[in-house]
């Protein structure tokens, strides 16, 4: 495989491990693909948006399309009903907002409702379907991964979530997650279900809810990472 140049994009995430581990996975995924014409050189950091911009809006950013790629931050919703939690998902939207009149950077912002976990599914099962809980996933993680662990915390452990990626996150099962995630997004908009748009950000109020795919998309489409 010949050496290639490799893309650069400013990520910022909301979880210690599965997010940070699963974007450099990808990354990684990318970088060795024939089927890549880019590497891509991703470093996710554990900030809130506002914070990681801070601390980064110096650094030179690489451009795609003559315009500079945006930063990107991963946050789950948790549930939109709980006010705390309603809060919360406001003010990273404040903050990216912030961010964008503060230093003119914009951030594409790839969200899940419940949690990061149902992102992670998408690579193996369709997961069209509301649950109670962010803990009913850990019944679908047990089923579509083969394991048997007995909290999410346990499976958010650095060495098992690894050992999840290595065997079953493929580029292609990848743009799986991409068709069946745009699958969700097509079904709440069917089914009229409410969404909101919060200073140019939307979503649907209940789960299952995704923008995750679209931050996927870009890597891909910077990388051009062609589907084998």
């Amino acid at each position: 495989m010949s050496k290639k140049q490799f893309r650069h994009l400013f990520m910022s995430v909301e979880g210690v491990n599965c997010e940070t581990l699963y974007f450099k996975h990808v990354a990684k995924l990318i970088t060795e693909s024939d089927s890549a014409k880019y590497g891509l050189k991703l470093d996710p950091r554990v900030a809130r948006p506002l914070d990681f911009a801070k601390r980064n809006h110096f650094k030179p950013r690489d451009s795609y399309k003559h315009r500079p790629l945006p930063y990107i931050h991963i946050q789950d919703i948790e549930d939109y009903y709980d006010e705390e939690q309603k809060a919360k998902f406001y003010g990273i939207i404040d903050e990216m907002r912030d961010v964008k009149e503060q230093f003119n950077i914009s951030y594409e912002f790839g969200y899940s409702n419940y949690t990061f976990e149902l992102w992670l599914l998408l690579h193996v099962a369709d997961m069209n379907y509301a649950v109670s809980d962010r803990y009913a996933y850990l019944e679908k993680i047990n089923k579509w991964f083969g394991r048997h662990f007995q909290s999410l915390e346990e499976y958010k452990k650095e060495n098992e979530f690894q050992s999840i990626l290595d065997e079953f996150v493929t580029l292609d099962s990848v743009f799986n997650a991409i068709e069946r995630a745009e699958i969700i997004v097509q079904k709440n908009e069917d089914n009229k279900n409410v969404r909101e748009n919060y200073r140019n950000f939307t979503f649907y109020h209940d789960n299952p809810d995704i923008s995750v795919h679209n931050v996927v998309k870009l890597m891909f489409e910077i990388c051009a990472v062609k589907r084998q």
